[in-house]
């Protein structure tokens, strides 16, 4: 079976089909003004689980996510506590590092900020200019002409739409309504309201449009046709529509070759949302004792990624004293990666036998061929975890095995885990940072930089992680 993608565009799973190049992979990263929620952190583990997963199948990838560091939302929040933009969204950049690490989401290969590409944004900018798609208006901001770009509308199907692009109207905003389209902004002349954020160009004054940045910073660091672009559903239009046209406006070339997009996680059926009111940070489930980041994660992969995702909550009290005190969802991962815990805990207890019982191995084989097809056809984890769970059945049924068996059992669960990154348990775990010291060490002492390996020693220690270098390989342990 071959890797079968939902493409957005197509409108169906199409063969994915491995080209003559690593894989230019991009992803729309966060809005760098506030602690995301697990809303938001499902798009980032559904792009974890696509790398993975790729990566896994034994495609080379390089991975770019941006960080919107500048955009209407960033610079009220800044000039609303009175410190500079890059401060600002420093810190919030670190929070959601901070997320990411906890969930065993990897670190993109390139996590451009969006004002360290400005040159490269004016010079988009002029490229659309010199081609005839975009245009100045009365305030000095610069314009993309939709009418002058046949083609759009085709990812998000606007053709059922009204579309309102003749009518001439602009929007200046980054985020607009969503049932209408209208020529957007891709620099914004600088107005009072952007304080001191403000570049000059060879067209004014002012500072890139929300839409701007992902084109340019995906020229920059992956060319200008992509294998695969992802983001959440609710980027597709404007965001994505819009990157299309200015993309493939200044190169003539298909921007990307597949679009795929995660759907919401629900509340109580609603969409969380900062808006509503009724979201929840990686860090309020923590601190609120319902859940470990390791079941979040479990929770929030656990559905297709296709497929809206609700997290039921039961509360307690009224009014001002209401608070929530158990999600189902989360429970339910709590259960099941214990029984995924135990099981792999005793598969060397129970390796008393002389022998595998008979079917064992095939039963193994049944099972690393469904999580196999499983992921193949469009990244279905639902599938993939039912082939682990209906192993735990089987396996448990035998009564005992011998050691190669179990061995074989447990090589089988680390493969698994690398699609899945959740097998693992926390304790047995290291995070993608610790990872890459782990990693640092072992190369430092591998080149006789022992200055540099007790360097990298010394900070694992710090966090917990004792390392030791053996004869067999080096090892690691925690606490």
């Amino acid at each position: 079976m071959a890797l079968l993608l939902h493409d957005t565009l197509a409108r169906e799973k199409r063969p994915f089909g491995p080209p003559d190049h690593p894989i230019k992979m991009y992803t729309c990263g966060p809005t760098v003004y506030d602690r995301v929620h697990i809303g938001n952190l499902r798009a980032f583990l559904f792009y974890d689980l696509l790398r993975r997963s790729l990566e896994w199948l034994g495609y080379e990838v390089r991975h770019v996510m941006n960080l919107t560091d500048v955009d209407d939302k960033t610079i009220r929040g800044a000039r609303r506590e009175g410190v500079p933009l890059r401060e600002f969204t420093e810190r919030y950049t670190r929070t959601f590092l901070d997320d990411c690490d906890a969930l065993r989401i990897l670190r993109p290969h390139v996590m451009p900020r969006a004002t360290d590409a400005i040159p490269e944004m004016i010079a988009l900018t002029e490229r659309l200019l010199a081609t005839g798609v975009a245009y100045r208006s009365d305030d000095g901001s610069v314009y993309f002409k939709i009418a002058a770009f046949p083609g759009y509308g085709k990812l998000s199907h606007l053709e059922a739409r009204t579309l309102q692009a003749g009518a001439g109207g602009r929007v200046a905003q980054d985020e607009y309504d969503k049932e209408s389209a209208h020529d957007f902004a891709l620099w914004k002349a600088w107005s009072e309201d952007d304080g001191d954020v403000a570049w000059d160009a060879p067209f004014g004054r002012g500072r890139p449009g929300w839409h701007l940045e992902c084109s340019a910073l995906a020229f920059k660091h992956l060319g200008e046709a992509l294998d695969v672009h992802a983001g959440g559903v609710d980027l597709v239009f404007p965001h994505h529509e819009n990157e299309i046209a200015q993309s493939e406006a200044a190169s003539g070339c298909t921007f990307a070759r597949f679009w795929l997009h995660n759907e919401h996680l629900l509340v109580g059926g609603q969409k969380m949302s900062k808006s509503l009111k009724n979201f929840y940070t990686l860090g309020d489930l923590v601190t609120l004792g319902q859940a470990t980041p390791r079941e979040v994660r479990y929770a929030l992969i656990a559905a297709h990624y296709r497929s809206p995702s609700n997290l039921a909550v039961t509360y307690e009290g009224e009014g001002e004293a209401r608070r929530p005190v158990r999600f189902d969802s989360l429970v339910d991962a709590r259960g099941a990666l214990k029984r995924l815990d135990a099981f792999r805990r005793d598969l060397r207890a129970r390796a008393t036998s002389p022998a595998a019982p008979d079917g064992a191995h095939e039963r193994l084989a049944r099972a690393r061929t469904a999580f196999h097809d499983a992921i193949e056809d469009d990244l279905n984890v639902p599938r993939a975890l039912a082939a682990l769970f209906e192993l735990v059945a089987d396996v448990n049924r035998l009564g005992a095995w011998d050691v190669e068996f179990a061995a074989a059992v447990e090589a089988f669960w680390d493969d698994a885990d690398r699609v899945l990154g959740v097998l693992a348990p926390e304790a047995d775990a290291l995070s993608p940072e610790e990872q890459a010291l782990f990693e640092r060490w072992q190369a430092a002492r591998a080149a006789k930089d022992w200055a540099g390996a007790d360097a990298v020693k010394a900070e694992l220690t710090a966090r917990g992680v004792t390392v030791q270098a053996r004869k067999d390989g080096a090892t690691w342990t925690r606490g």
